[in-house]
C-alpha cells in the first residue's frame, strides 16, 4: 500500500493545473530524440555548405525560390550560419520560410536552431512553461524549430540546385 501511495504522490507531482484549471502532464524534454534531429541537422548543413572552413556565402535554386546561407560567425568550435530565402515575385508570397540561425558544434556534430526571425534564443532561456506567457512560447518550442530545420534542409537537399560563378580566363559567366 506504501509503494502505490508514493507512486500516485509521484503522479501529484508531474502534473498540474493549467490556467483552466484542467490537468495537465508537466512538459518533459525528450532529449535522445533531440539529439538526434541536431545530429541529422548538422549532417544535412555539412552536405549543403561544402568548403565551409574557406567560404562564407552559399546560394541554392528551388522550386519557387532561392535558398540563401551566409556564416554569420566562426570560432574553433562552433559556426553560426544565416538561412534565408528569397521567394520569386510570381510565386505565392503568403508563407515565406523564416530566416533562421543555426549553430554548428563542430566537436559535438551538432546544429541547433537558435533564433527564428530576428527572435531568440528559440526557446529561451528558463522558458515560462506556463501559457499563455509573455512571449507566448510553447514549452517545445525548440524541438519544433530543430524538427522544422530537419524538414527544410532535407527538400533543399532533395530539390536544390547550387549557383556558381564560373570564372573562364577572368572572365565571370
Amino acid at each position: 500500500m506504501a509503494v502505490l501511495g508514493k507512486a500516485q504522490a509521484r503522479q501529484r507531482k508531474r502534473t498540474k493545473l493549467s490556467p483552466n484549471g484542467k490537468e495537465s502532464a508537466v512538459y518533459r524534454v525528450d532529449l535522445s530524440s533531440y539529439h538526434a534531429d541536431c545530429d541529422a541537422n548538422y549532417l544535412r548543413l555539412i552536405r549543403l555548405l561544402p568548403q565551409l572552413s574557406e567560404r562564407e556565402h552559399w546560394r541554392y535554386q528551388l522550386p519557387g525560390g532561392t535558398l540563401i546561407l551566409k556564416v554569420m560567425a566562426r570560432s574553433r568550435y562552433t559556426t553560426e550560419v544565416s538561412l534565408g530565402a528569397e521567394v520569386s515575385l510570381s510565386e505565392c508570397r503568403w508563407l515565406e520560410p523564416p530566416e533562421l540561425i543555426v549553430r554548428l558544434y563542430h566537436d559535438a556534430c551538432m546544429a541547433e536552431a537558435v533564433s527564428a526571425n530576428g527572435r531568440g534564443p528559440v526557446g529561451g532561456n528558463g522558458v515560462d512553461t506556463a501559457y499563455p506567457n509573455p512571449r507566448m512560447q510553447r514549452a517545445d518550442e525548440r524541438p519544433q524549430a530543430n524538427r522544422f530545420l530537419g524538414e527544410w534542409l532535407e527538400y533543399c537537399l532533395a530539390n536544390g540546385r547550387a549557383e556558381f560563378e564560373l570564372v573562364l580566363d577572368g572572365r565571370s559567366f
